[in-house]
């Protein structure tokens, strides 16, 4: 039995997914497009039963990629069944996609999900009378919580049920979702609308929001840094101990285990309490329903450098990963906005830049780390908007539209928190012990041979090779040789520096160290971003989106570097 989860975004599918399979549920790629499939497998009542999770989706009306994956495999593979996922928060916004799904003929169920939430903000449904205006069974259910699962499940293997069929304009569905909505959805607690409105005066104000946004973003910045400084201190130490004990046991497996592996890969592991404090904020954001509505004040702004509001939500996802930030991007209907938008997003400083600015900002800046470090998250946006705007004036051409929904205030709880920021985390700490610890290999061997020393390495060479080209900015072989290495993975610059045990200090001044920040910020992005960049827009564009930052970044860094000469 194959069944298909459709919803919108954002309504708890993979949660959902997670309750019916235990977790037993792969991630990969639709056969021929990038779009994300997760599929699962639970044994209901003796019976295996595979899940889809088909891409969130608000309704079939336009041609985006996300819309086009889900209707081809409603119609070409025919699930047995449809199990609507809808948000009980906004019944009215999600009944029009189930009132769409209703024409393909295919038994549904809706899962009234989110319904513990919707119950604390005061809403009844009434299931009954929804399962019979619609003709197909209604099962409330709370993922997180894991109730109503079990009915769900019963349900599920009954079949669901072939719904009435409601046809008729993109209007008429509007409308007809909002009466239905409207007689089945009652509000008892008073207030709570007025609490969200008074909350949005503040924080939607035209003249307050954006230095509301900026002061919570500041906020975040100091509390990622200055909190986590003590924790970070540590691990450094724990991690320079460990390397030295290693690498002064005889032979050239511990010196590899102890100035390699344990050096390189202990001196971007010593940043996980910043990562994971940044990630922590970010959650609280995105939970709170915060987030959404600073994305919706800067749509105004956005569309002055050409984009829209939905590109918004992947140039904020940047900041943890461009990855996934990429991929985020086939939401974005119009071709060009979703062109410019990958190739500005690795401008946006991800989560593994950080472990650079505060190496860096911990010595040359120590009383001021958390200023310099606001200070290249917001030139990286700037710089982002700018080349926005000068892609879609000259190679990008054209206009674009945006709308989006603002979900209610919400006070995130701990397991939510703590999922969220855990699994952020966690990613980072797989990628330290699979790419960064490969990388702190090669770093250590190339260091250590064929002369036996760093002078005559090749590492040596091939820094020494390249580092006329970046005389202007006088950074030293070594520096040259981690941004070269930093190409696999941002962190490898900490971790080569690690490895090469150099004391920037004495090699760099304030302005060069400045200048070296910015040039990691804006350089050319890892290669898992340039992979998701070519998958996405195509080989030409990745090639251009590489030279174009390794211009930018050059140029900029050069600049800093004279104004500092000059300062």
């Amino acid at each position: 039995m194959r069944v298909a989860m459709v919803g919108n975004p954002n309504v708890g599918k993979t949660s959902l997914l997670n309750a019916l399979t235990g977790g037993n549920f792969t991630v990969a790629n639709f056969p021929g497009v990038t779009v994300e499939k997760k599929e699962g497998k639970g044994v209901i009542g003796g019976k295996v039963v595979t899940f889809v999770d088909l891409p969130g989706i608000y309704g079939f009306e336009t041609e985006n990629l996300d819309e086009k994956v889900a209707r081809d495999y409603i119609i070409r593979e025919k699930p047995d069944l449809i199990l609507n996922v809808v948000n009980a928060l906004n019944l009215e916004r999600n009944l029009y996609l189930t009132l769409q799904l209703t024409e393909f003929g295919v038994p549904m169920i809706i899962a009234l999900n989110m319904i513990d939430e919707a119950e604390k903000e005061g809403i009844r449904i009434d299931e009954e009378r929804l399962s019979e205006i619609l003709g197909l069974p209604v099962v409330k259910t709370s993922a997180v919580r894991g109730e109503g699962i079990e009915e769900l499940k019963k349900e599920i293997l009954k079949g669901g049920k072939v719904p009435k069929v409601f046809r008729g304009s993109l209007e008429e569905k509007i409308e007809l979702a909002g009466r239905i909505a409207r007689e089945v959805a009652k509000s008892e607690k008073v207030g709570v609308s007025e609490i969200d409105e008074a909350f949005d005066e503040v924080f939607m104000d035209k003249h307050l929001g954006i230095p509301i946004f900026l002061s919570i973003m500041w906020m975040m910045f100091v509390f990622t840094y200055t909190i986590a400084e003590p924790f970070n201190s540590l691990l450094g130490k724990i991690f320079d101990t460990l390397a030295s004990y290693i690498s002064g046991l005889d032979g050239w497996l511990f010196s590899m285990l102890g100035d390699g592996v344990v050096a390189g890969v202990g001196s971007v592991l010593s940043f996980i309490p910043n990562i994971a404090f940044l990630f922590l904020a970010l959650s609280i954001l995105e939970l709170s329903g915060y987030m959404p509505r600073a994305v919706y004040l800067v749509d105004g702004l956005m569309a002055r450098f050409g984009l829209n509001g939905r590109s918004i939500i992947p140039l904020i996802m940047g900041f943890g990963c461009n990855v996934p930030a990429v991929l985020a991007t086939r939401s974005i209907e119009d071709e060009k906005v979703r062109i410019a938008t990958v190739i500005i997003n690795p401008f946006m400083s991800c989560s593994a830049r950080l472990p650079i600015y505060v190496l860096f900002a911990g010595i040359f800046f120590p009383k001021t780390g958390s200023a310099v470090i606001m200070a290249l998250y917001l030139i990286g946006v700037l710089i982002a908007l700018i080349s926005a705007l000068a892609l879609r004036k000259t190679l990008l051409k054209g206009e674009s539209e945006f709308i989006m929904e603002l979900p209610p205030y919400m006070l995130p709880s701990l397991r939510e928190l703590w999922l969220m920021t855990w699994v952020r985390t966690k990613h980072f700490i797989q990628k330290a012990g699979t790419v960064i610890l490969a990388m702190s290999v090669v770093v250590w061997y190339i260091t250590n041979y064929p002369g036996g020393s760093i002078e005559s390495s090749y590492a040596a060479m091939l820094g020494k090779a390249l580092q006329p080209l970046f005389s202007p900015m006088g950074w030293s072989w070594e520096l040259v040789l981690a941004l070269i290495t930093g190409f696999v993975a941002k962190e490898v610059v900490v971790a080569t520096i690690g490895v090469l045990n150099v004391d920037i200090a004495s090699v760099m001044s304030p302005h060069q160290a400045f200048a070296f920040m910015l040039f990691t910020l804006l350089y050319m992005p890892c290669v898992a971003t340039i992979a998701a960049i070519r998958a996405e827009i195509g080989t030409k564009w990745a090639i251009f989106g590489v030279l174009f930052s390794f211009a930018v970044a050059y140029m900029v860094s050069m600049i800093a570097t004279e104004v500092g000469v000059w300062l």
